[in-house]
């Protein structure tokens, strides 16, 4: 059992290590490209910090790690609800923007439901695995054109030509991207792997180690991302951090692991798993409005909850 954990810590390091490393060349490329800096924390950022969870999903479908495959996506997003959202807050107390009630949260709740619902015939298949590719593809296209304060932005945002990469820099960030690659593969694989026997040798299903221990290091990204936005009181970036990642995990992550495998859901993910994932995206709302404010005290109250959910899941067994 200490090798299968060692090799999953390791997995886990591996994986973060590639994500950054992805993260730090694409983004040198899309400044290169005279990308603005907007468009690249929209879109770059999002997928950097959520791509570990997409590559272990993809990974644990493929090799018919069900288990772990849908537990790395209902606890990663009950743990940046709860966890990262709520260590956040008892940092720096939050002030939500009011474009995440109007939007982003709305499109979140809809995904959540969408997902639930996909799930209540056992399986969530191909064909609902598209839709959901679909959604993403609809969100990342209709939020520039709802709120085009954004796009007015662009103009002054873009990286002058000065400032951009020269052409060894360029060389460097497509290295950088291939190896970040690389390294997300190696790292899934040893995760999944070490995550499969884990749950065979203490006695759990793979979801449980999937939701408890996956969940958390696929997670870290957003952790560290909105800990440092909230020690420096950017608290957009620390809450839009968390809900566009849980809006990623829902339509792109387990939408394409529904598209290239489909994945197995078993009915008694329905005794708690899965109502704990649609709290986490209700209680957003009244943590939001109608005060937009999120404070220390309800950041402990989080962090308790999800201590909570832990317990409660490694109580039943998993799935």
């Amino acid at each position: 059992m200490l090798v299968d954990l060692l090799v999953l810590v390791a997995g886990v390091a591996v994986l973060l290590s590639g994500a950054w490393v992805l993260l730090r060349g694409a983004t040198t490329i899309a400044v290169a490209a005279g990308v603005s800096r907007v468009i690249i924390g929209a879109t770059v950022v999002a997928f950097g910090t959520s791509a570990p969870e997409l590559v272990v999903t993809v990974a644990a479908g493929a090799r018919g790690a069900s288990g772990v495959a849908i537990g790395n996506v209902v606890g990663s997003n009950i743990a940046n609800v709860f966890l990262v959202l709520g260590l956040t807050a008892a940092i720096s107390p939050i002030t939500v923007h009011q474009r995440l009630i109007r939007w982003e949260i709305p499109v979140l709740l809809v995904a959540t439901l969408l997902t639930v619902g996909f799930a209540i015939g056992g399986r969530i298949g191909p064909a609902e695995g598209l839709v959901m590719l679909a959604g993403i593809l609809v969100f990342v296209g209709l939020s520039p054109r709802l709120f085009p304060e954004i796009g007015e932005e662009i103009e002054s945002d873009v990286a002058a030509p000065e400032t951009r990469p020269t052409r060894r820099h360029l060389v460097y960030a497509v290295a950088f991207v291939g190896a970040g690659l690389a390294a997300l593969a190696v790292g899934a694989e040893l995760i999944v792997r070490s995550a499969s026997s884990l749950a065979l040798e203490v006695g759990v299903s793979e979801f449980v180690v999937g939701v408890v221990v996956v969940a958390i290091g696929t997670s870290l990204p957003e952790l560290v991302t909105s800990a440092i936005a909230a020690f420096k009181d950017e608290h957009d970036l620390a809450v839009g951090n968390v809900v566009g990642s849980n809006i990623f995990n829902l339509l792109a992550v387990a939408g394409a692991g529904a598209a290239i495998t489909g994945i197995p859901i078993s009915d008694s993910l329905f005794e708690f798993e899965l109502p704990a994932m649609v709290l986490s995206s209700v209680i957003l709302v009244p943590l939001a409005w109608p005060r937009y404010h999120v404070g220390r005290f309800t950041g402990l109250a989080l962090m308790a909850g999800y201590v909570l959910a832990v317990v409660v899941t490694i109580l039943r067994g998993g799935a």
